[in-house]
């Protein structure tokens, strides 16, 4: 749902006075720089994942619960870590 005109004006003068109260503290603010961390955190996740399910399924030979269960956790990892990084947001 986009910003009626009233609210889009209201949102450019925060910025605004943000960025003349706080120069520094609203140049480290960015849009691209959370979504890079997103993406980031998203591939370690993905990666934890791949390599929680390989060793579940090598932990599977010795004890099978175990390795099931490891299993289990790098699958949700993984799928976690891809909606992670595929999630994109509204507007």
């Amino acid at each position: 749902m986009p910003l009626s005109e009233d609210e889009q004006r209201r949102l450019d003068e925060m910025e605004r006075a943000l960025q003349r109260d706080d120069p520094r503290f609203a140049a480290g603010q960015s849009i691209e720089r959370i979504w890079r961390r997103r993406t980031v955190a998203g591939g370690a996740a993905v990666l934890t994942g791949m390599v929680l399910l390989v060793a579940g399924i090598i932990t599977t030979q010795a004890i099978l619960v175990l390795g099931v269960i490891v299993s289990v956790i790098g699958f949700l990892s993984m799928v976690v870590g891809a909606a992670f990084i595929s999630r994109r947001p509204r507007g």
